[in-house]
Formats: structure tokens, sequence, C-alpha cells
């Protein structure tokens, strides 16, 4: 089955800038229901602003997702990561080193060795990560890849209670459903493409199916949604369209309303929102939607004026502000935060891997609910300012299969 293409602006991972990833970030729509086939290149384009709204650079990137071939050999390379996960979790530890492969090609991923992420206590909903679905040359990973990469995150024993995607394109819902059924974690599913209404529906229809497809494949009810940690209806789409701010958030809005609706039919009762930069919902309360659970988008490192040792005291700062925005009856959580390990410095803000390592640790002290960008770095991502950090917010360093 073939699908056109819909081309869609993406935002770059950070919260005050606006591609799993993605993503990394990101994503856009496929459309059919069932089986999607995606053919024909997209360029994504990745826009930075700072807190005020003002552009700061542009970027294009094109992304191939109708390919998925065999994972390249692994590269070789240290894997560094110094933190404390919450509830008195165990340090992170780095990861081993990866041998080259000798075939080029994942094997299919089995069950965990090791057992799954505690429940967060105290109804904390406790630490997540971004999975891209991209290779560092644009092309699908494909369910082999995919669930062989996520396995090797969720026993990295950096206990992660949820994995974050963006949209529904290279068959990710599926894919990662299956990796996180297999590991014992949820998934934070997106529909990335507001662009049109045709676009929202058939993004919204291949996220169901994508769902429905990974219950079947693992004997589970077709409207069984127990895997599904709560649904973003685009993410960063005022940030990316800053000049015409409050129509952004009243279509984000009429969009979420139209998800909502459409999967309680499908079975689903969990929170359905939008996911913006957070300063946004300072200025639209509105954004903070009709369900009690509020995600917002929140990077310390385009503060430019926080240095490291300050993005835990800002991101719990920030989050009290929203949260007052917002108002007592909503639970606000960070959907999207890290710290690049390589780049060029914004002022205050320096990349490194020493920096990456103390954002994790003073995130673990700060925050009860936090995504962190990202599993592996993204190098399919274009460099669009004088930064240059857009591939480099992996906590596992790069991706095994590139």
């Amino acid at each position: 089955m073939v699908a056109v293409r819909l081309a869609i602006w993406a935002a770059a991972a950070a919260s005050i800038f606006s591609g799993v990833i993605a993503a990394p970030h990101r994503l856009e729509a496929r459309a059919a229901v069932k089986v999607v086939k995606v053919h024909g290149p997209t360029v994504k384009v990745f826009v930075v602003l700072d807190q005020n709204g003002n552009t700061v650079s542009k970027g294009y990137s094109t992304i191939y997702p109708d390919a998925t071939p065999a994972p390249s050999p692994v590269r070789e390379g240290k894997k560094k990561l110094i933190t404390k996960t919450l509830d008195d979790a165990p340090e992170e530890t780095a990861a081993p080193a990866p041998s080259k492969s000798s075939g080029g090609k994942s094997g299919k991923s089995g069950k965990h060795s090791k057992p799954a992420a505690k429940p967060a206590k105290d109804g904390k909903l406790g630490k997540g990560i971004v999975y891209s679905v991209y290779h560092n040359n644009g092309q699908c990973k494909n369910k082999e890849t995919t669930r062989s990469e996520i396995k090797k995150v969720l026993d990295s024993g950096n206990e992660y209670n949820w994995i974050r995607i963006y949209g529904t394109d290279c068959d990710q819902v599926a894919n990662v459903m299956g990796a996180a059924y297999d590991g014992g974690v949820k998934v934070m599913l997106g529909i990335y493409n507001l662009e049109s209404d045709d676009g929202f529906q058939k993004e919204l229809d291949a996220l169901i199916a994508g769902v429905q497809a990974a219950n079947k494949e693992y004997g589970k009810d077709a409207n069984d949604w127990s895997g599904v940690a709560f649904v973003s209806v685009g993410n960063e789409v005022v940030n990316n369209n800053a000049g015409a701010a409050e129509a952004w958030v009243s279509k984000s809005l009429k969009y979420a309303g139209l998800a909502r609706s459409a999967l309680k039919e499908a079975g689903y009762t969990g929170d359905v929102g939008n996911t913006d930069v957070w300063f946004w919902y300072k200025k639209f309360p509105a954004l903070c939607g009709e369900d009690k659970l509020v995600m917002l988008n929140l990077h310390p490192f385009f503060d430019q004026n926080c240095d490291v040792a300050s993005s835990g005291t800002f991101m719990k700062e920030k989050l009290a502000e929203i949260q007052e925005a917002c108002g007592a009856d909503h639970k606000v959580i960070i959907a999207e935060t890290g710290w690049p390990n390589s780049g060029n410095k914004l002022n205050n803000a320096v990349p490194g891997k020493a920096e990456q390592a103390e954002f994790l640790k003073l995130a673990a002290s700060n925050l009860d609910d936090y995504v962190l960008l990202s599993a592996y770095d993204e190098g399919w991502k274009t460099e669009n300012s004088s930064a240059e950090v857009e591939k480099h917010w992996g906590i596992l360093g790069a991706s095994p299969s590139d």
C-alpha cells in the first residue's frame, strides 16, 4: 500500500527551540490504517528560537522513511554515564563497549533478561527516555533494530519507566510498543502532523492501527491501551510558528480534542494533551488542556544563561511557574529535557560528556517526572546553529546500528 508522504515541520530537540526525535526530532504522518508504506523523501525544517520567540537559526534535513536496511557495523566508542536515578536506584553505569557486528544484521530481541523498572513511588511517574526511529542516514530502523536497541536501553540499568516517540512513520508505534511490552515499560505516543485535517486524521488512524498491531502480535485484546502512558498531539508547533502563536494554540487544542474523542472510542481512557516549549504555557494557559496532565519541553541548555550547575534549580523553578499558570488541578511533567554531550557553548551553557553526566544527576535530584533526550545520538539531524549540538544528546552515545 502506497501512501502520500506528508512533509511537516519538525522541531529539533530542545524546549526553547524547536527532530526520535525525535526527534529527534522529528516525525511525520503515515497515510494508512493497517499496514502503512511510506515512499519518497521528506524535508524536515528545524527552527531554533530563544525565550522571546525570536528565530535564532533554521536547518533542513531529508528523511527517507520507506527504507529499512540492515544496520551498519557497530561503532566503537566510550559511553560514559554517571548519575543516580529516582527512588534510590543504583548508579547508572557506563554502557559496555559494543562489539563489531559480524554480519551487519541485528537479531530479533527476545524478553529482557533483567527485570523491568520498578513503578515509581508516591504517585511519581519517574524517568523516561526518547527513542529515535531513524538511522544516521535518515532511513527507518526496522522492527528488529528498534527492539534490539530499546532492549539495550532498558537493560542499561538506568531504570526508565517509559519511552517517548513523536509520530507514526517507520511503523514505530507497533515496533516500539512491542519493545515496551518486552521490557515492562510504557510508551508516550505522539501525533506529529497538525498541518492539515487530512494529515492529522491519517496519523491518528496510524497510531490506533499501530497499537492494535502490537496487541495482535503479543496476543492482547485489540483495544488494550495499558502499555500507553499518554498521547501527545503535536510537538512544539506553537514554538515553531511563533509569529502566529495564538492561532496555533487554537489549532493544537482543536486537534487534541479530536484525538481525545477518537482515542476514547478506540478504548483509550488516558491523558491526551499538547506538548510545547515551557514558556508558551505562561503566555497561553489554555495550552494546559482539558485533561489533567500537562506535558512540556524544557531545556536549560537553550536558555544560554543557565550553566549546567544551575540546570536542576532552573527546571524546578520553571516547573513551578507552569504549575501556577495551569492550576493546582493539573499535573505538570517535563516531556523532554537533556544536555548535549558535544558541541559548542551558548554563552554559559557548555556541552560535553562531563556536563551531561552532571545534568543527569541534577535532573534526578530535582525532578519527579521527566523524559530525557535521548537514548542515542541522532546523526540524521542537521546542525542548525553555532552550538552544533543537534546530533549529540544521546545518553548511551552512538546508536549501535549506525
